[in-house]
């Protein structure tokens, strides 16, 4: 039997939900924009990151972040690695870093209170 992982709601998915939920969230976050660019420093995006990680969203029960158009942004390398450590000093130079803020407060406010140490 697969994993299951929670949302917020209760509702409970698999892997291959979150896989595919993720990939029209995706699409839509980029239909029509052929160079994105990166919301950590403006160059241009290689990937996509999810300001509060999937696997962060997965273990706290909030797994819809995975596929949520709110915590996604276009992304180079460079930025998703230091969005993937929080707590690294570069993270606060980041264009996105209010964003990355107001998402986590909204949604995990033990880490955003770590972050704002």
């Amino acid at each position: 039997m697969p994993n299951k992982y929670t949302c917020s709601n209760g509702e409970r998915v698999s892997q291959a939900v979150i896989d595919r939920r993720r990939s029209e969230a995706y699409r839509e976050l980029y239909e029509g924009e052929p160079h994105p660019r990166c919301e950590g420093c403006g160059s241009p995006a290689q990937c996509s990151s999810h300001l509060i990680p999937q696997k962060v969203a997965k273990d706290n029960g909030i797994t819809q972040l995975c596929w949520s158009k709110e915590n996604i942004v276009p992304s180079c390398y460079r930025c998703n690695s230091i969005l993937e450590s929080y707590k690294s000093k570069e993270v606060k130079g980041l264009f996105c870093y209010e964003r990355l803020l107001a998402v986590t407060k909204k949604y995990l406010p033990e880490r955003y209170r770590l972050m704002t140490l």
